[in-house]
């Protein structure tokens, strides 16, 4: 019977054990789907507003999008990564490896980035269209959205195809 102290897990329990990292994974992977979507979307709004030199009031609410995606959407997707990531990659043993360590760290600057797109659309109010504050701020949107996007290439290139190896039934124990 397995499950007592001393014994080891049957191949089936430990198929079991390890389906649910997998699964969690899998679940952020398809959040992460949906949020390139939409920061694509928001990206190519961006770009077409700096380009066409669009009214200080469009590009307001542009901006005013994004941050409300990044608070309503890509905040609390930071925060579910965090609690599911960080455990996987400590039980996997992968916490000691620098690349790792730094796509992690990735997930802290989010909030900030987000008081500085807040304070920048404070300034672009109070300016009134000031063309130059008008691109720099758009200068800000493009940016947190370009570090969101390299974030999540590299959580799907780097930091879970090797949380999945790591934490593969079939791999060999090291012990």
């Amino acid at each position: 019977m397995a499950g007592r102290k001393g014994e080891r897990p049957s191949v089936s329990s430990q198929h079991e054990i390890a389906e649910e990292p997998h699964a969690g994974i899998e679940t952020l992977r398809e959040e992460h789907r949906a949020l390139l979507k939409e920061l694509r979307r928001l990206d190519r709004s961006l770009a077409r507003l700096s380009v066409k030199r669009a009214e200080t009031a469009v590009v307001i609410s542009v901006l005013e999008s994004l941050h409300a995606f990044l608070a309503d959407h890509v905040q609390p997707h930071m925060l579910r990564e965090h609690e599911t990531l960080h455990p996987l990659v400590k039980k996997s043993g992968l916490s000691r490896e620098p690349d790792i360590r730094a796509i992690l760290a990735g997930d802290d600057g989010l909030a900030k980035k987000c008081r500085q797109l807040q304070r920048a659309l404070q300034r672009l109010k109070r300016e009134k269209g000031e063309r130059e504050t008008v691109q720099q701020v758009i200068a800000i949107g493009e940016g947190i959205i370009e570090v969101i996007v390299e974030h999540v290439h590299r959580e799907e290139q780097v930091l879970f195809p090797r949380l999945e190896e790591a934490l593969s039934p079939s791999r060999p124990s090291r012990g």
